[in-house]
This record gives C-alpha cells, sequence and structure tokens, in this order.
C-alpha cells in the first residue's frame, strides 16, 4: 500500500484520500436519505391505509351505536312525538352508515378483513330489518309487538352488528400495531445503519489519515536524517528511493547532492595535497635561495672591503698626483724663470 502510494505525488495522494472520504460521506447522506424515506413511506402508509380505515370504521362505530339509541328511545317511549323527532335523525344515521360503508369496502384488502366486512354487511342487514318491523309495528300503533321486535330481533341484530363492526375495528387497529412496530424496526435498523456507517466512515478517515501521513512524513523523516548528517559533515550516509513523488525527488536531490559534496570534497582534498607538496618545495627552494643569498652577501661583503681598500688606494694615488702636478707647476716655474 506504501509503495503504490509512494508512486503518487503528494497533491492526488491528498485529493484521492478527501474523495475517498467525501463519497463515502456521499454514500453515508444518500442511504440516510433512502433509509428516511423508507420510515416516511412505512408512516404515510400507515396513514393512508389501516389508520384512515381504523378513523371510518370508529366513526361509523358511533354512528351505529347512537342509532340503536335512538330506535331504543323511540320504542321505550311512550309519547308518539320521540319516535317522529328521531325520525329524521335515523334516516339521517343510515344514509351515513351507507356512506361509512362504501368508504370502507375499497380499503378491505386481504381476506381476513374482507370476510369481517361481509359480516357487518349481513348484521347491518339484519339490523335494519330488524329497526323496520319496529318502525311499521310503532307506525301501526301495535307498542306490544313493538316492543316484542325490539327485545327479540333488533336487539340482537344490533349487538350482532356492533360486535361485527367492533371486530373490523380491532383488525385494524391491529395492523396499526403491526404497521406502527414496522416503522419502529425500520427506524431502529436505520438508526444502527447509520451508526455502523458512521464508525466505518470514522474508521476510513482514520486509516486514509494514517497512511497518507506516514507515506508523506516518512520520507520527509528519511530526508532531515541525511540533511543533518551532511550538515555535521557526513557523506558517507546512502541514500535508498524508492518512490517517484516530490518527497522521492528531495531524496534523490539529496541523493546527488551528497555525491556532488563527496567529488567536491575530494577534488578539494586533492587540490589541497597538491598545494602541500608544492608548499614544501617552495619551501625548500627558499632554504636554499637563503642560503645562496647568504652566500652572496659575503661576497659582496668581501667585494665592499675591496671596494674601500681600492678606493683609499685611489684616494691616496689622487693625493699623490696633486702633489706632483703642484711639484710640475712648481718645477715649470723655475724653468721659466
Amino acid at each position: 500500500m506504501f509503495k503504490f502510494l509512494s508512486n503518487v505525488s503528494i497533491g492526488r495522494r491528498l485529493g484521492l484520500g478527501f474523495a475517498v472520504i467525501l463519497l463515502f460521506s456521499i454514500i453515508t447522506i444518500i442511504v440516510s436519505i433512502n433509509r428516511l424515506n423508507t420510515v416516511a413511506a412505512a408512516a404515510q402508509e400507515l396513514l393512508d391505509q389501516p389508520l384512515a380505515t381504523e378513523r371510518l370504521i370508529s366513526d361509523w362505530y358511533r354512528n351505529v351505536r347512537t342509532s340503536i339509541l335512538r330506535t331504543v328511545a323511540g320504542v321505550k317511549s311512550s309519547d308518539p312525538s320521540v319516535g317522529v323527532f328521531f325520525a329524521e335523525e335515523t334516516i339521517s344515521g343510515s344514509k351515513l352508515s351507507s356512506k361509512f360503508q362504501k368508504e370502507v369496502e375499497p380499503r378491505m384488502k386481504s381476506d381476513k378483513e374482507k370476510a369481517l366486512f361481509n359480516a357487518i354487511g349481513e348484521a347491518r342487514q339484519a339490523f335494519l330489518s330488524g329497526r323496520e318491523s319496529i318502525a311499521a309495528f310503532k307506525k301501526e300503533g301495535k307498542l306490544d309487538e313493538s316492543n316484542r321486535a325490539l327485545e327479540q330481533k333488533f336487539l340482537p341484530a344490533s349487538k350482532a352488528y356492533i360486535a361485527a363492526v367492533e371486530a373490523l375495528l380491532r383488525e385494524q387497529r391491529r395492523q396499526i400495531e403491526v404497521a406502527t412496530t414496522g416503522i419502529e424496526e425500520i427506524n431502529t435498523a436505520s438508526r444502527n445503519l447509520m451508526i455502523a456507517l458512521g464508525i466505518i466512515m470514522l474508521a476510513l478517515g482514520a486509516v486514509c489519515s494514517v497512511l497518507l501521513s506516514r507515506s508523506i512524513t516518512r520520507p520527509l523523516a528519511r530526508a532531515v536524517d541525511v540533511a543533518q548528517r551532511v550538515a555535521a559533515g557526513d557523506l558517507t550516509s546512502e541514500v535508498h528511493n524508492e518512490s517517484r513523488d516530490e518527497t522521492g525527488q528531495l531524496l534523490d536531490a539529496l541523493r546527488e547532492m551528497n555525491g556532488n559534496l563527496s567529488h567536491l570534497v575530494g577534488g578539494v582534498r586533492t587540490s589541497t595535497d597538491t598545494m602541500s607538496v608544492a608548499a614544501h618545495e617552495i619551501a625548500v627552494g627558499n632554504a636554499d635561495l637563503s642560503r645562496r643569498t647568504e652566500s652572496q652577501a659575503s661576497s659582496l661583503e668581501e667585494t665592499a672591503s675591496t671596494m674601500e681598500e681600492l678606493t683609499s688606494t685611489v684616494k691616496q694615488n689622487a693625493d699623490n698626483a696633486r702633489q706632483a702636478n703642484q711639484l710640475v707647476v712648481s718645477a715649470s716655474g723655475i724653468a721659466v724663470k
């Protein structure tokens, strides 16, 4: 791995490391968004299907109970105006139940839901039949028959109707619990996945940072060691380099500098030895020249002494010549005389 990295420039190496971390971050973000969308889709499905159906059935259930109470109140009351008062509400409640039944039917997907829904339809038919019988007896003024129909036919049909609606309501609430559990499981799995991806990203970042730092600092440490040895005057160190990045180029330059300095120092040493020999020869020549100079000085002293003697003799000769000239002049004068 280090050998592979050593053949890549530091700039590309750093760019590659950041690109890997960035790519993994993008993957983490995409996975996170996907998991969030999954949770949102599951929540939306819960709202659109079992929860919405449960609300419709709950409203249907309340309407049925209210309709039963109105019917019972109308039968039990001896006041005819009560039945007249509840008649319009009964019709409205029946229409509302029909509306709920039509809205709930398309939402029945499973076989169990369809079976429960069909049971509600059958129970509702018995419920409506019993209510119509009560209304007919009530209209004819047959109170005993009306009460008998209430006790024997309507109330059992009402209980069956309410039980059928409650069964479908329980099924929807069970589906809501299942969907809620599924959403919680998706949420837990998403959280665990995010934690795992975060740990992997941290580990990958740590590995990339260690690899990058080592691939950069180790060659630099070798280069610093070589430079310190050169600065201390040690030119015998060998530089081994297999990388082709900037630090490898630096090590190659230090190796070339070390070799050039070795050649330069060797040349200086050779020149110094030559200069030492030449200086020795010059010293020997100077000593010989000194001896010759001393010999010539002695000769010059002897010559100077001889020249002094010669000068004295010449001076004496000059004096004698001057005396002789005087004598000649005197003799000449005497001769003239």
